[in-house]
């Protein structure tokens, strides 16, 4: 019973905040490249100055709490991430894939309404 809580969850977190999610990880990712956890995945960047998002996708959603009608959980993604580095002004670049955790919060009902990012950090599989 419980795996199909959080298969449903996955299925409206995808389905109405992927939008919104997306958005908040692409300008966290723009951001803060020197946040990302990157170092020694890449072969040709090594200190990133610049990054962007180019891929997202949803691998679950996981510690819902429910409060009255609304709903904190988290939401745990895998990126496509393009870095990027000037080198003795050479632009290098190079597409590295990074897991990101993030909290949210809404209202429950069936278009999860007022939607919130609330935290995103780098996730650790």
């Amino acid at each position: 019973m419980e795996q199909n809580k959080a298969s449903d969850l996955d299925r409206l977190v995808d389905k109405k905040c992927y939008t919104a999610i997306y958005n908040a990880v692409s300008q966290y990712v723009e951001d803060n490249p020197d946040a990302l956890e990157l170092s020694g995945v890449s072969n040709f960047v090594k200190e990133p100055d610049g990054a962007s998002l180019s891929d997202m996708e949803l691998i679950r959603s996981c510690n819902a709490v429910m409060n009255d009608d609304e709903i904190i959980f988290e939401a745990i993604v895998s990126c496509e991430i393009e870095i990027e580095e000037t080198v003795r002004r050479n632009r290098e670049t190079d597409g590295v894939r990074q897991w990101f955790k993030i909290q949210c919060r809404a209202r429950l009902d069936e278009t999860l309404k007022s939607f919130q990012v609330m935290r995103i950090e780098v996730y650790s599989k």
